[in-house]
C-alpha cells in the first residue's frame, strides 16, 4: 500500500530557483536586458570577457543554453525526488475525495434520518399529550365511577348484618353506611343509569327492614324506663345517645316510626316522673311540722281560742316565738346543696321539716331532672338546628306538664291554708335561687313554672272563678249596706267618707278581676253580675239611705249593660252597625250586600244571641233585663239602616225585611227567658 502521507513541502529558496528557470527566454531586443534584474546578474565581470575575448552573444547563448540545461537538470531532478510525492499525494486526495464523499453521504441520510426522528419525536409527543389526556379523564371516570359504585353497591355481609341480626356498633356502622348510600341513591334517582334503578327497590326494602329493627329496639328500651327503679339518666346515655344516629335515620327515612318512637317515649316518661313526684309529694307532707293557724296571727290573743263566744279551746298553745322568729330557718336560704329530703330515712328517724325545707326538697329534685330530661331531648330529639329549641321545648312540655301540676299544686295547698309569712317569704326566696339555677344551667323550660309558683307565694288578689257574682261581693254590699243605715241620721263624715273610699276600692277590686278574663264579653258579664247582685243587695234593706249608692251602681250596671249589648250584636250585625255609625263610609253595593245578609241570617243570629245571654246571666231577673236590651237595641240600629236605605233611594228596590216582623220574632224570644 502507497505511503498516504504527504511528500515534504519545498522550502522557498528551491521555489524562486524554480521559478528562475521556469522563465522563457528573451529575445534579443532591447527588452532583453531589461529582463534582468540585479538578483539575475551573471556571474562575470567584463575583465574575465576581455581575458577570454569571446563574443557577448556567443556567450549570451551559451549562458541561456546552460540556464535552459540546468533548468531541464532541475526539473528532472525535481521529478525525480517529487513526482512520487504528487502521485501519492494525488492518491491520498483521490482516497480523501472518496471518503469524503462516503460521508456526505453517510452525513445526507444522517441528516435525512434526523429530520425523520424529529417528525418521529413531535408524533410522539402529540401521542404522549394525547395519551395523558385520556389517562387523566379515565382517571376522572374512574374516581366518579368509583364513587357511584360505592354509593350503589352494598356487600353481602352488611345486608345479612342488617336484616337478620341484633342491633350492635357494628349494626350501626353499617347503616350509617347504608344510609349514605341511599343518600346517594335519591340525589342521582332522575339520571338515566339502570344500576339505580335496579338498586333502588333493593334499598328501599333494605329501609324498611331497618325501621322496622330499630322501631322494635327502641320501644323495648323505653318500656325498660317504666320498670320500678329504673336509672333513667343511664339508660338515657349508654343506650339512647350511644345509639342516637338510628334515631337520626328513622326521623329520616320512616317519619311514622320515628313520631311512634317519640310519643311512646312522651307516654312513658309523663307516667314515669308524674308518679314519682307523687309519690314523693304525698311522701314529704308528712313529713312536715304543725302549721300555723289563723289564731296565731300576730293580732290574735292566745288567751282567746276557739270553743264558744266566751270559751276557750283546749288545743294547745303554739310557742309564738317560733311562729314569727327566723331562728335558723334562713339555713335553707344559705346551705350549699344540702342535699334531698329522703322520706324513707326520715319516716324511720321520725324527722320533721318546715314547709320550706320541704318545698326546697321537692323543686331541687324536680330541676334537677328536669334539666337532664331537657339536655337529653334537645340532644336526641332534635334534627334541626333552627327549629331545634322549640321541638325540645314543646316535648318537653308535653312531659312534663302533669308533673309540674303536681308540684303547682304541692304549694298551692300550703299557700291557701298558711298563715306563716316567714315560711312563704323563704319560699319565695328559695324559688328565686332555683330560677337563678336554671338559667345557669340554660334551661329555659321550667320559667314558666318558677314564675308561676312565684305568683302563688306571693299574697295575690282574688281571682274570679267564672263569671258569675264573686263572694266577696255580697260580704261588700252587705257591710257597706249596714253601715249606711247606722249612719242614717247621723251623717257622719268620718263614716261617709270610709264607705266612699270603701266603694272606690272595691270597684277597682272588681276592675282587676275582670281584667283577669280572656274574653271581652266575660268580662263585662262579670262587672254585670257584680253590679247586679249589689244592687240587689242594697235594695234589700228598704232604706231611704242606700239611695245614692244605689243610683252610683245602677250608673255602673247601665254602662257595662249597653257595652254587653254591642258586644252581643257586633259578630252578627256588625257590617249593619258600622253603617249605622259612619254611614257616609258605606257605599249603595255595601248596603245592598248587607241588607241581603241581614234578610237571609236575622233569624239564626236571633237565636245564637238569646243563646249566648242564657249562658252569662244565670240570674233570671238580670238575664232579662239584658237580653231586653240586647233586642231593643237591635230594633234601634235596624230602623236607623231602613232609614239609611231610604235616604239612599234604594229602600223600594230591595224590599227588605219589615221592621215590625223583626219585632214579632223579638217577642218570641222575649218571652222565652
Amino acid at each position: 500500500m502507497p505511503d498516504k502521507s504527504l511528500p515534504p513541502i519545498p522550502d522557498s529558496s528551491a521555489l524562486n530557483e524554480l521559478d528562475v528557470l521556469l522563465t522563457p527566454p528573451a529575445t534579443e531586443d532591447n527588452n532583453t536586458e531589461k529582463s534582468f534584474t540585479s538578483e539575475d546578474e551573471v556571474d562575470f565581470t567584463f575583465d574575465d570577457l576581455d581575458e577570454k575575448d569571446m563574443d557577448l552573444r556567443e556567450y549570451a547563448r551559451q549562458i541561456i543554453t546552460e540556464k535552459i540545461l540546468a533548468q531541464e537538470e532541475l526539473e528532472k531532478k525535481c521529478n525525480a525526488e517529487n513526482v512520487q510525492s504528487f502521485v501519492d499525494l494525488h492518491t491520498e486526495i483521490q482516497f480523501c475525495d472518496q471518503v469524503l464523499g462516503r460521508m456526505e453521504e453517510l452525513l445526507n441520510v444522517f441528516q435525512s434520518d434526523l429530520g425523520n426522528i424529529s417528525g418521529e419525536i413531535q408524533n410522539l409527543q402529540e401521542k404522549s399529550t394525547f395519551m395523558n389526556l385520556k389517562l387523566k379523564n379515565r382517571k376522572t371516570l374512574e374516581s366518579r365511577l368509583g364513587k357511584a359504585l360505592q354509593g350503589m353497591v352494598i356487600p353481602p355481609y352488611m345486608i345479612k348484618k342488617i336484616t337478620e341480626e341484633e342491633v350492635d356498633e357494628v349494626w350501626l356502622e353499617y347503616l350509617t353506611t347504608i344510609n349514605k348510600q341511599m343518600r346517594f341513591i335519591k340525589a342521582n334517582q332522575n339520571r338515566p343509569i339502570k344500576s339505580l334503578q335496579n338498586v333502588g327497590p333493593e334499598l328501599e326494602k333494605l329501609r324498611l327492614k331497618a325501621a322496622s329493627t330499630i322501631r322494635d329496639f327502641f320501644l323495648s328500651r323505653i318500656q325498660l324506663l317504666c320498670v320500678p327503679n329504673a336509672n333513667i339518666q343511664i339508660m338515657q346515655q349508654s343506650v339512647f345517645l350511644k345509639y342516637k344516629e338510628l334515631h337520626g335515620f328513622i326521623m329520616e327515612r320512616h317519619h311514622d316510626a320515628a313520631t311512634e318512637i317519640r310519643q311512646t317515649y312522651i307516654n312513658a316518661l309523663k307516667w314515669y316522673f308524674h308518679n314519682h313526684f307523687e309519690r314523693y309529694c304525698k311522701g314529704l307532707l308528712k313529713l312536715q311540722t304543725v302549721p300555723v293557724e289563723k289564731s296565731d296571727m300576730i293580732g290574735s290573743d292566745e288567751g282567746t281560742r276557739k270553743g264558744g263566744l266566751f270559751g276557750n279551746s283546749n288545743k294547745p298553745v303554739i310557742n309564738k316565738t317560733n311562729v314569727f322568729a327566723l331562728g335558723d330557718r334562713s339555713d335553707t336560704l344559705r346551705i350549699q346543696d344540702p342535699g334531698v329530703i329522703l322520706v324513707h330515712a326520715a319516716e324511720a328517724k321520725e324527722q320533721k321539716y318546715q314547709f320550706e325545707q320541704l318545698f326546697r326538697s321537692f323543686n331541687l329534685t324536680l330541676i334537677d331532672n328536669a334539666s337532664s330530661e331537657y339536655l337529653f331531648i334537645h340532644e336526641f330529639f332534635s334534627r334541626d338546628s333552627k327549629s331545634a329549641a322549640d321541638t325540645t321545648k314543646s316535648l318537653f312540655q308535653s312531659i312534663f306538664e302533669s308533673t309540674e301540676k303536681v308540684g303547682m299544686q304541692f304549694t298551692k295547698t300550703y299557700v291557701e291554708n298558711s298563715y306563716d309569712a316567714v315560711g312563704l317569704l323563704l319560699c319565695i326566696r328559695i324559688n328565686t335561687q332555683l330560677a337563678l339555677e336554671l338559667q345557669r344551667r340554660r334551661v329555659p323550660a321550667l320559667e314558666g313554672y318558677t314564675n308561676a309558683t312565684n305568683m302563688l307565694l306571693w299574697p295575690s288578689k282574688p281571682m274570679p272563678k267564672d263569671i258569675h257574682p264573686h263572694f266577696v261581693t255580697r260580704r261588700y254590699a252587705e257591710f257597706a249596706a249596714s253601715l249606711l243605715v247606722l249612719n242614717d241620721g247621723y251623717d257622719d263624715a268620718i263614716l261617709s267618707n270610709s264607705i266612699h273610699r270603701l266603694r272606690d276600692e272595691f270597684e277597682a277590686v272588681l276592675s282587676r278581676m275582670s281584667n283577669e278574663l280572656t274574653d271581652s264579653p266575660k268580662r263585662i258579664a262579670f262587672l254585670v253580675n257584680n253590679y247586679d247582685l249589689i244592687i240587689s243587695v242594697f235594695q234589700e234593706t228598704h232604706s231611704r239611705a242606700i239611695e245614692n249608692e244605689v243610683n252610683y251602681f245602677k250608673q255602673l250596671l247601665s254602662l257595662q249593660t249597653s257595652a254587653f249589648v254591642d258586644e252581643q250584636l257586633k259578630p252578627y250585625f256588625g257590617t249593619m252597625i258600622q253603617c249605622v255609625h259612619k254611614p257616609d263610609t258605606c257605599s249603595i253595593p255595601d248596603l245592598e250586600r248587607t241588607s241581603s245578609h241581614f234578610a237571609q241570617t236575622w233569624r239564626q243570629s236571633l237565636r245564637s244571641i238569646n243563646a249566648s245571654v242564657i249562658q252569662y246571666f244565670s240570674n233570671f231577673k238580670n238575664g232579662t233585663s239584658v237580653l231586653h236590651a240586647v233586642l231593643a237595641q237591635l230594633i234601634v240600629y235596624y230602623t236607623k239602616f231602613l232609614d239609611i236605605l231610604e235616604k239612599r233611594g234604594i229602600l223600594a228596590r230591595l224590599h227588605p225585611v219589615g221592621v215590625q216582623t223583626v219585632m214579632v220574632e223579638i217577642k218570641m224570644f222575649r218571652s222565652t227567658f
